[in-house]
């Protein structure tokens, strides 16, 4: 049997056996197959960034492809142009010509004490233990004493009197 049936503001058609069970759904159903299929391959076929190693690894990239490529290749000093780091190239497919976007030195820096221009004169170890030692003088135990609570000074525990008294000066 065929049916048309009302959905909204259009007609779909169901065909179905014998026994009265969908064989065939009708236009929104198909449609919405067709389309998740189409969006699909062209999802599959945009020009996402890919990665390569180095340039023999972009250019097997370009070999197999049959559309334009955004590449960057890790380690483009295959490239004359290139003297350090990595590199972004795009492929155009229908000219078969690779052309380089953009290229990012990669930088290590190694700092020396002795390499550096108007260091203090003290050594790194000098310095460490003066930090360390930073709290070791004669009056230590007495300032660890002195501490805070509630937004009062206290000193051993004890709130310190915050008034004064006068001698009629």
């Amino acid at each position: 049997a065929l049916y048309l049936v009302e959905n909204g503001g259009f007609a779909e058609a169901y065909v179905t056996n014998a026994a009265g069970a969908a064989r065939s759904i009708g236009n929104s159903a198909m449609i919405n197959a067709l389309a998740d299929a189409r969006i699909t391959v062209a999802l599959a076929n945009q020009n996402m960034v890919e990665l390569a190693a180095d340039i023999p690894a972009r250019n097997a990239l370009a070999a197999a492809a049959q559309r334009n490529l955004l590449v960057l290749v890790e380690n483009a000093t295959g490239d004359a142009t290139v003297a350090a780091g990595s590199a972004l190239y795009s492929w155009n497919e229908a000219g078969g010509v690779w052309t380089k976007v953009t290229e990012y030195e990669s930088v290590d820096v190694v700092l020396n004490w002795a390499n550096i221009q108007g260091r203090p004169a003290s050594a790194p170890s000098l310095i460490d233990d003066a930090v360390t030692k930073r709290h070791e003088h004669a009056n230590i135990a007495s300032l660890n004493k002195i501490g805070e609570s509630s937004g009062q000074m206290t000193y051993d525990g004890q709130p310190v009197a915050s008034t004064w008294s006068t001698n009629n000066w």
